[in-house]
């Protein structure tokens, strides 16, 4: 390993500036080792690592590690033994935050911000500890669940969907998940299979996870509770006549309905002048099968009934039937 001091900014500490040194580290080069204690953070200056959990048999890679990012943060703040080996894929150069130097420079900040990185440090190691068992014995679910946590925070544009770096979920899912690299891949491809996430490289051969549409995730993550529970969608065993109804609701609404804070009335004479050219002969057992369901609700509108629903409950409706078969497929 060459050790070598390189011109880089100085931390302002309060104190005699700190000189910060940068480490250079060959291919296949340990940086630091599982179990180890942490002493140091490092920023990577230029080149690749790679993060390592030992498995029963080998070491299973969680990710690559590139430029601008920050390893080991977690063992220096909480003091507790690192929680995986990193070491460098190329050529490396490590820019290396010292106990000491990060402590001087803690004390420059308002004390009420050093406690906040402390709390947050100690419920992200409790939030893995404690993350639901039942989820983690259900990988599938677990996994779904993991990307909808991340999505808030981390999601980006890529070719007009949302994307998640696949560097970031490997190491998450490791970490939350306690998936290894394998099976993390076998879930994402099942994901691909069902046209659910897509992964996709870049032109710097940088992978993403692209999520086709964040309202069909979360549907499947539904879909994937409800069979835990060994129950499915309610709207799965609505009829087609039904559904037709209430899309022809929907459509009248459009230019004879009146929008209020609960929702979309449609007074039902208006409706049943429209569909009369249509010969509906089972409007009123429809419509009631549609009240039972709790889809829409009818209340007395003078001579007339008003008709109450919800435009979000027809789009619901219609993401569930074209899914369910996809949701269903079952994949190698």
């Amino acid at each position: 390993m060459m050790l070598r001091p390189e011109q880089s900014p100085q931390l302002k500490t309060g104190q005699r500036p700190t000189q910060l040194v940068v480490k250079t580290y060959k291919p296949g080069e340990v940086v630091f080792e599982e179990g180890s204690k942490g002493r140091e953070l490092f920023i990577v200056q230029e080149g690749k690592v790679g993060v390592y959990k030992t498995g029963t048999d080998e070491n299973v890679e969680l990710a690559r590690i590139e430029k601008g990012a920050v390893i080991g943060e977690m063992s220096l703040l909480d003091n507790l033994p690192r929680s995986a080996t990193v070491k460098a894929i190329e050529t490396t150069k490590l820019m290396v935050i010292n106990e000491l130097t990060f402590q001087t420079a803690l004390k420059s900040v308002p004390v009420w911000v050093t406690s906040i990185i402390k709390i947050v440090v100690s419920r992200l190691r409790d939030a893995n500890r404690r993350v639901d068992q039942a989820v983690l014995r259900d990988k599938d679910r677990g996994f779904v669940s993991l990307l909808l946590l991340l999505l808030p925070t981390y999601k980006h544009e890529l070719s007009s969907c949302i994307a998640l770096d696949h560097n970031l979920v490997l190491t998450e899912a490791y970490h939350v998940c306690r998936l290894k690299k394998n099976e993390m891949l076998k879930l994402l491809a099942s994901l691909e299979q069902r046209k659910i996430v897509s992964v996709v490289e870049d032109d710097r051969h940088r992978k993403h996870v692209c999520i086709t549409d964040f309202e069909v995730l979360m549907l499947y993550e539904e879909f994937l509770n409800l069979k835990g529970q060994k129950k499915s969608f309610r709207e799965s065993n609505i009829p087609d006549e039904s559904v037709a109804l209430l899309d022809n609701i929907v459509y009248i609404a459009q230019k004879s309905g009146i929008e209020t804070d609960d929702g979309t009335t449609l007074q039902k004479s208006v409706l049943v002048k429209d569909l009369e050219a249509k010969g509906s002969d089972n409007l009123e057992k429809n419509l009631l099968d549609l009240k039972r369901r709790n889809l829409i609700s009818i209340m007395p509108s003078g001579n007339d009934a008003a008709i109450l629903f919800k435009k979000e409950t027809l789009v619901r409706i219609k993401k569930i039937k074209e899914w369910l078969p996809r949701f269903e497929l079952e994949t190698a």
